[in-house]
């Protein structure tokens, strides 16, 4: 399975982030709302505008400049 941003990663689709190329402060910032490396996420929504991401009972945001940086493999589940 190939990498490819969270920025293009398909609607209602399971992914497993594999890398997260932010500067230092914002890995700190998105380690502190449970993103992180190893982590599987629900893409709820992948628009225009943000990001909008499922992890358990937690629903994140991101922009689309941050959700750029995040590299994530499809685990081939649907949500």
């Amino acid at each position: 399975m190939s990498h490819l941003s969270l920025m293009d990663a398909n609607e209602s689709e399971l992914f497993n982030i594999t890398d997260m190329n932010t500067a230092d402060a914002m890995r700190t910032r998105l380690l502190g709302m449970g993103l992180g490396v190893g982590l599987d996420v629900g893409v709820l929504r992948n628009r225009r505008g943000d990001v909008v991401l499922a992890s358990g009972n937690t629903r994140i945001s991101l922009s689309r400049e941050i959700a750029d940086q995040i590299k994530v493999k499809s685990l081939g589940v649907k949500i």
